[in-house]
């Protein structure tokens, strides 16, 4: 820990700066417009965030529901038999299908029910190709998940 404190000051004691060009600098991540709370538009299980530029998504997304749901139910803890809980993931697919960000935007409190929804979005990962139609980089979507859900938390 010494060590470390030592480093820090003798680096702002010696004034140096980054040298490091423009050129030089990693580039900065892709923004895919995840968890800043946008509306997305409703498509069975989840929402479409980004612009579908027209495309109907909606066969996309039935294969997708179906391939996460089969994933979920495998990897759900046999203790979720008795606990409630709701959560919503946010993540982006590129066009050639692969997950390029995720996040959790809503837990549901439970770290073993928040890990068997992340874990069947990731075992999808690559997905389908996004519709040949669709000329855009990437597709982002938030997917909610329920525990033993009350009918008002679904609606």
């Amino acid at each position: 820990m010494r060590l470390a404190i030592l480093l820090i000051c003798c680096a702002a004691a010696l004034g140096q700066t980054s040298t490091t060009t423009p050129s030089e600098q990693k580039p900065k991540a892709p923004d895919y417009g995840l968890n800043v709370g946008a509306k997305g538009k409703p498509l069975d299980a989840l929402d479409i965030l980004s612009d579908t530029q027209g495309v109907n998504f909606g066969p996309y997304v039935k294969v997708l529901l179906k391939n996460v749901r089969k994933n979920w139910y495998r990897l759900v803890p046999e203790s979720a038999a008795t606990k409630k809980g709701k959560l919503a993931i946010e993540f982006a697919i590129t066009k050639d299908g692969k997950l390029a960000d995720m996040r959790l935007v809503a837990t549901s409190g439970d770290t073993q029910l928040d890990r068997a929804a992340w874990g069947s979005i990731t075992a999808c990962n690559p997905f389908k190709p996004l519709p040949d139609k669709f000329n855009g980089a990437y597709v982002a979507l938030r997917m909610r998940f329920y525990y033993n859900p009350d009918k008002s938390d679904t609606n």
